[in-house]
């Protein structure tokens, strides 16, 4: 337990004295040094709002096939979903 603790508490000192060890890669690295006025920051910018907003569309494409083929079948029956 002793030799447990004594590697977690090494790691972090090392973690804490090199933080330039520490960034993923060059690229990220460069990002974060340039406060987003790079365009590799703006790239990374860019492709975290597409990976945000992906499942919201493919999400959103099933539900508006669903309604409309829903719709569709309501109309063949000659029923509608109001009453006016």
């Amino acid at each position: 337990m002793k030799r447990k603790a004594f590697y977690i508490v090494l790691l972090l000192g090392v973690f804490f004295i090199l933080p330039d060890v520490l960034h993923a890669c060059p690229n990220c690295k460069e990002a974060y040094m340039s406060d987003g006025q790079s365009p590799v920051a703006s790239g990374f910018n860019t492709s975290i709002v597409f990976m945000m907003i992906m499942p919201f569309l493919v999400f959103g494409g099933f539900v508006l096939r669903l309604w409309l083929a829903q719709r569709k079948l309501r109309e063949a029956e000659g029923t509608t979903h109001f009453n006016g």
